[in-house]
């Protein structure tokens, strides 16, 4: 007997879901179906046998489509156009991909090539196949598996060239290293980087799964298969129509309930795929698991229900779910299920705020998919394990603790040097002038003691009517200033000074820019950096480093140190990888350019430990960040500020890697340190005593931690604002512990 149409539009919704089920899910379901309706059951399973056997590395949904397998004539051993083909790697709904290189002596390279399958170049087939060449050649990201070449094979079939991603998928690759909670939403975020991409290109994937997101060996994401993507825009395609609506292939268990129903799409159904894998890659098992096709109408178990023994067992927390429960209970539950939101527009508006939110999260700031102000600032530990702070506590470890600001003092320092012998050299005006800012902060000025800052700020209006027909000087000056407040951390007051500086130089130097005027946009940008806007901080750095290597005589090593500074901003930016890749780069290059530079070779070890920990590769950061603290103990000895700056981020990576005893040994350390050099409330201090409570918190022992996290939050609106993660650390430790030690209310009402 055959299938009615009805019936078959059963067949294929219900396979795209039975195929997504591990096999103890899958034979539950059609063990029911069995009794309920044969002659579905029997054609489900039959479909299920025959795509096991050509397993699901390529969708199959064209085929199943049809209810047909296909027999695809070998390109083994073929060349085409400049191509040997080496293997088969993959077959699927649309033809086959095999692995292939070079056959000219051009370059050697690796490829995987994409052909129709033999017998099926249908015209609907065509062109699909034609609809995603063309929208991967539109795509070019580091995330995002790129076209390298297309054309026809010798019997006039189209093909493409990819690069060959060498790869593990992505659900994968998270059990395979044992990922933690936090390690998987810093991938999770590379994934966000490509579908972000893609949309501002107007390209909806509609096919978002572990399967189409490999991850390489050393942690990159490649996201694959744009086979049933969308053009938003039908006048950027030849065939925009061919992906609008209607039953088209895809992967049930991935697809928003819209997808589901046969309705357009926009980049919400995109986002509501990515809360899927996202949901998957925390807890194990998709949000909807067997659960009726309606059932994806309505809100699913939150993750931190629906996590399993299992799961807990492949994350490098072990096997302890209620730890692993308490993670994810609170902010993750509600960033995944805003994802999850049936009504495409109550999701997140796009899949930058998705990732920003996750981003919040690494960086214990309140997250925007949950709300309850102060209240839930302070008590949103209660359920979550404190680590996930811990990773988004690296991010600030260098600017407050001063690793990544080590080699922009060290720029500061020569310069200051360079200007001295400028000074010397200058008129009487010049000494008369800061003679004078040093004598206003004599104690009985005003029968009071007035300070530096005071005595700078006095000072200011004077500069343009003091050296008004010097515009070198008024601008040597106004730089010199500038940058000691910079180096004080008043950047509002420092900014306009150097601002100043910059406009007069780049007047005087026309078309060649001095190194004054690159010196006094490097100090913008690094004020831009310090205030939190790391994309205009990047932008700025660049365009100094470019004046810098104009210089007649440009010093390597100096440009070399300021890129480790457009390193840490794109790190800032959550460019993890290219981040980690530049601070190796400038390692190499220091390492070469001064080999006897001890303690230069510290400061690139620790901005390189730092990043490899935010990268979430907290193990291979350990060794690099103990080298930094070794480095700099010999350079400058055992309770030098610059080891502390080190042990720091050593402190936050030890408790990432559940070394909790040493980790407070550390940090207690720093702590010690900062606190003689700088005072118990600079921010040195703090942050290497948030490290030294994170610790105690994390190994269980709140009570002893509490006196010293009360500590900090009674610094709240003095020496911590209110958007001082030192401070947010604070509020949520001491929400956790209160709670935790049966203070509920006092946890909430913090």
């Amino acid at each position: 007997m055959h299938l009615d149409a009805t019936q078959w539009d059963i067949v294929k919704s219900m396979f795209e879901e039975l195929a997504a089920l591990e096999s103890p899910a899958r034979v539950e379901r059609l063990s029911s179906l069995a009794v309920s309706d044969p002659l579905i059951y029997r054609e489900l399973a039959g479909l299920l046998e025959a795509s096991d056997s050509l397993g699901d590395r390529f969708e199959h949904g064209a085929a199943v489509a049809t209810g047909l397998a296909f027999t695809e004539i070998g390109l083994t051993g073929q060349t085409i156009g400049a191509w040997h083909i080496v293997r088969e790697i993959g077959q699927g709904g649309m033809g086959a991909v095999y692995e292939a290189h070079r056959v000219d002596d051009q370059y050697t390279k690796r490829v995987a090539i994409k052909t129709i399958a033999a017998g099926r170049a249908s015209d609907s087939l065509l062109r699909r196949f034609r609809h995603e060449r063309q929208i991967l050649a539109r795509l070019e990201h580091p995330n995002i598996a790129s076209l390298l070449d297309g054309g026809l094979t010798p019997d006039g079939q189209p093909y493409f060239v990819m690069e060959f991603v060498e790869g593990t998928p992505l659900d994968e690759w998270c059990r395979g290293h044992r990922s933690t909670v936090n390690d998987r939403l810093s991938i999770f975020r590379q994934v966000c980087s490509a579908v972000q991409y893609a949309h501002e290109q107007l390209v909806i994937h509609r096919d978002l799964k572990p399967r189409n997101i490999l991850v390489t060996d050393d942690g990159t994401v490649k996201l694959l298969d744009f086979g049933i993507a969308k053009v938003v825009d039908p006048a950027q395609s030849d065939d925009a129509s061919l992906t609008l609506t209607g039953a088209l292939p895809m992967t049930a268990a991935y697809a928003s309930p819209e997808q589901r129903r046969g309705q357009p799409v926009a980049t919400a159904s995109d986002i509501y795929s990515l809360g899927v894998v996202l949901y998957e890659l925390l807890t194990g098992s998709r949000p909807h698991g067997t659960m009726p096709a309606d059932s994806f109408d309505r809100a699913p178990v939150p993750p931190s229900r629906a996590v399993t023994e299992t799961a807990a067992a492949t994350t490098s927390n072990g096997s302890d779910l209620r730890r692993l429960r308490r993670s994810l209970s609170g902010e993750i539950d509600s960033i995944v299920l805003k994802a999850l939101r049936p009504e495409p527009d109550k999701r997140y508006r796009s899949v930058q705020q998705f990732a920003d939110d996750v981003e919040r999260f690494l960086q214990g700031l309140p997250v925007t998919a949950q709300s309850g102000a102060l209240g839930y600032r302070a008590s949103k530990f209660i359920r979550r394990h404190s680590v996930a702070v811990l990773a988004g506590a690296l991010a600030v470890i260098a600017l407050a603790g001063g690793t990544m600001i080590s080699l922009y003092q060290a720029r500061v320092a020569r310069r200051e040097r360079d200007h001295a012998v400028r000074e010397a050299k200058r008129t009487s005006q010049v000494t008369a002038f800061f003679q004078d800012v040093l004598a206003s902060a004599r104690p009985q000025r005003e029968g009071r003691a007035v300070t530096v800052v005071e005595a700078i700020d006095s000072s200011i209006a004077r500069i343009d009517s003091s050296f008004s027909a010097d515009p070198d000087l008024r601008a040597a000056i106004k730089l010199t200033l500038g940058a000691t407040l910079n180096d004080m951390f008043l950047y509002e007051r420092a900014r306009p000074l150097l601002a100043d500086a910059y406009q007069i130089r780049h007047v005087i130097d026309g078309p060649v820019p001095s190194k004054d005027q690159a010196d006094a946009l490097f100090d913008l940008a690094n004020i831009e950096a310090q205030v939190g806007d790391a994309g205009r901080a990047e932008s700025l750095y660049r365009v100094s480093l470019g004046m810098l290597g104009r210089q007649p005589d440009p010093d390597s090593a100096d440009i070399y140190e300021g890129w480790s500074n457009v390193a840490e901003a794109m790190l800032n930016q959550g460019k993890l990888n290219e981040a980690a890749a530049l601070y190796d780069t400038v390692a190499r290059a220091l390492d070469r350019l001064k080999p006897d530079d001890v303690e230069l070779r510290g400061v690139t070890r620790a901005n390189r430990g730092t990043a490899l920990a935010q990268l979430g590769r907290s193990v291979e950061a350990e060794p690099v960040l103990r080298e930094a603290v070794h480095l700099f103990e010999q350079s400058r000895g055992l309770d030098d500020p610059r080891v502390a700056s080190a042990l720091q981020p050593l402190a936050g990576t030890l408790i990432l890697n559940e070394k909790y005893a040493e980790a407070e040994s550390v940090a207690r350390r720093a702590t010690t340190i900062n606190e003689r050099e700088f005072g118990p409330t600079n921010p040195a201090t703090l942050s290497s005593l948030r490290m030294q409570t994170s610790s105690m918190v994390e190994s269980g022992r709140c009570r002893e931690a509490l006196p010293l996290v009360r500590s900090m939050v009674a610094l709240r609106g003095h020496e911590l604002a209110e958007i001082d993660p030192t401070l947010g650390v604070a509020l949520m430790q001491l929400g956790q512990c209160q709670a935790e030690l049966g203070d509920l209310a006092s946890g909430e009402a913090t």
